[in-house]
């Protein structure tokens, strides 16, 4: 969690303390706010800012579990797997299979916001079609074309097609989606994508560790050029001035967040080639004029030193 959310971190203060009261954890557990920065999450980045260092990817190997906090083999997991694995610890593998399918058990925290009638998180079977948790979630508020799943380093997927595609990884990476951070987004027919890319694109850009080459100057380009073929158009080769710098980036950082930024990029330009076309030869449509569905942390939450 970042060191800003005081809230959450007293209250999980406060329940280490009664577990600790009531001799529960043999080993002792301290709790530590990371930095407001999208990349101090990467798990590199947390190991880093324990050892003192700033909030920032590092390169690898090695890898936290090789190398970690003090030079000790760390394990890094997020809760939702820690709190699946005491479950089945209580209750055995036969147990959490019972939900889910054969090659995809259990469960998994979904949440999902944008237009839908009841906005929030969910818990889902692994395998529930994403039209189903969209209507478990109120169902749509407007008519919908398309769905952002896994998060801004997810994909966009039309929604005929993300509607019968079943949320496991199987299922969304045969339709070219992913999993990602358990992110469902329902974007109305009114918005337009481009725009929201573009938006997101340039806070990604912002958020970098600035630190290596694809983040430093790749995604700041890339963000311009996003932002030209939205907001402008009407000029010709701005789409293929976007799809050129995506393989300059890939696969050349010191973490995923480049990587990251150009599979959203990829996804929008292969699930919407009719809009970034339409854009690149008369320039801006209605949808930009809206407020933006996809949310962004608001300025005054985030924290841009890295100690």
């Amino acid at each position: 969690m970042h060191g800003s959310e005081h809230g959450l971190l007293d209250r999980l203060e406060l329940a280490v303390q009664e577990r600790q009261a009531a001799g529960l954890d043999p080993v002792p557990v301290q709790l530590t706010g990371i930095p407001g920065r999208y990349v101090s999450s990467e798990q590199s980045s947390i190991v880093q800012f324990l050892n003192g260092g700033p909030g920032k990817p590092t390169f690898s190997p090695p890898r936290p579990h090789e190398r970690g906090v003090h030079g000790n083999p760390t394990l890094v997991h997020n809760v939702e797997t820690l709190a699946h694995l005491a479950l089945i610890a209580r209750y055995g593998d036969h147990w959490f299979r019972g939900a889910g399918s054969p090659g995809a058990p259990g469960s998994m925290l979904v949440t999902v916001s944008g237009a839908v009638g009841r906005p929030g998180v969910y818990e889902i079977e692994l395998g529930t079609p994403i039209g189903q948790l969209v209507m478990l979630a109120g169902g749509p508020a407007e008519p919908l074309q398309a769905l952002l799943v896994g998060g801004y380093f997810g994909a966009w997927l039309p929604v005929q097609v993300a509607w019968p595609t079943p949320m496991t990884h199987a299922g969304l990476k045969a339709v070219g989606g992913a999993l990602g951070a358990g992110i469902v987004i329902a974007v109305p027919a009114s918005a337009c994508p481009i725009a929201e890319t573009a938006r997101v694109v340039r806070y990604l850009a912002e958020e970098n560790a600035g630190q290596c080459g694809p983040c430093v100057f790749g995604l700041p380009a890339l963000a311009d050029a996003l932002g030209e073929l939205a907001y402008y158009g009407a000029r010709e080769g701005a789409v293929n001035r976007v799809a050129t710098l995506l393989p300059i980036i890939e696969r050349r950082g010191a973490c995923r967040h480049p990587d990251g930024a150009t599979q959203l990029v990829r996804s929008m330009l292969r699930a919407f080639p009719a809009d970034a076309r339409g854009h690149e030869r008369t320039g801006s449509c209605a949808g930009v004029g809206r407020s933006p569905v996809l949310p962004l942390p608001r300025d005054e939450e985030r924290e841009w030193d890295f100690r």
